[in-house]
């Protein structure tokens, strides 16, 4: 797909991978809708991008609200008169023992991370049947693949993304819509700073990549129509060799867990 002239939706826009992949497809002339629940900061991305062609929307909300993650999409088609492609980005991060995961962080990671996800896809997806094309790109985490101390919750949550996108690839198979899912590793965002829950005691060191980086590897995801894409070669060894040997994924993990942030 010629990313010139499409239509995108990014959730999660205002800061980290959302912002850059933004950034990108800004650079690129396509016309980006911004979602987020901060409007000054889309306000301030819309400004910011206004140096590139094409045009922008911004759209502020919750999207563990079903009714608005709908509205993000119909306001869309109003307004652009179609949707080509769909990046699913917004997400809560979460720092907590499962011994000591409140119940109501569950939910709400559930709500952004899942729902969210599944909702918005939901709506897409009849306007793409009807244009003859579209792509439905949900980002999900090297984590999907092992849940890690401290972090096991959103992993899970994670999990999810990858088996409903590989699903609704599944069942998406013979018709025009291309569903992606991306692994990032560990970024370097303010996502961990505002993650819910404890102090990040029993993190794994290892270096963080720029979310430039994963957003130029969205964005040829685009080009090229990929359906699964992971960012570094040790991403990459992370998700698959786990699967082969996990007593010595266990093992490799172990060695690098370190005590607070």
């Amino acid at each position: 797909m010629q990313v010139a002239n499409c239509v995108v939706v990014v959730t999660g826009a205002s800061a980290g991978i959302g912002r850059a992949t933004a950034t990108v497809l800004a650079e690129k002339g396509a016309h980006v809708v911004v979602v987020a629940r901060r409007a000054e900061r889309l306000e301030t991305l819309v400004a910011d991008l206004a140096q590139f062609p094409g045009e922008r929307l911004a759209l502020a909300g919750d999207l563990s609200d079903t009714d608005f993650c709908h509205a993000v999409v119909e306001q869309t088609v109003a307004h652009f008169g179609r949707i080509d492609v769909l990046i699913n980005n917004a997400g809560l991060g979460h720092k907590s023992y499962l011994a000591d995961l409140p119940l109501e962080h569950a939910r709400a990671i559930l709500d952004v991370n899942v729902l969210a996800v599944l909702a918005t896809s939901q709506a897409a997806i009849p306007h793409m049947r009807r244009q003859g094309r579209g792509q439905i790109i949900n980002i999900s985490s090297i984590l999907s693949a092992r849940p890690l101390p401290n972090t096991a919750f959103y992993s899970a949550s994670k999990s999810m993304v990858t088996a409903l996108t590989r699903g609704l690839r599944m069942e998406l198979r013979n018709s025009p819509i291309v569903v992606t899912t991306i692994y990032p590793g560990t970024t370097q965002t303010e996502f961990h700073d505002s993650a819910l829950g404890g102090d990040g005691t029993g993190n794994v060191a290892v270096t963080r990549v720029s979310a430039e980086k994963v957003a130029r590897k969205i964005v040829n995801a685009v080009e090229k129509g990929r359906t699964e894409v992971t960012i570094t070669p040790l991403d990459w060894a992370f998700v698959h060799l786990n699967r082969l040997f996990p007593r010595l994924g266990d093992w490799v993990v172990g060695l690098f867990l370190v005590k607070g942030k």
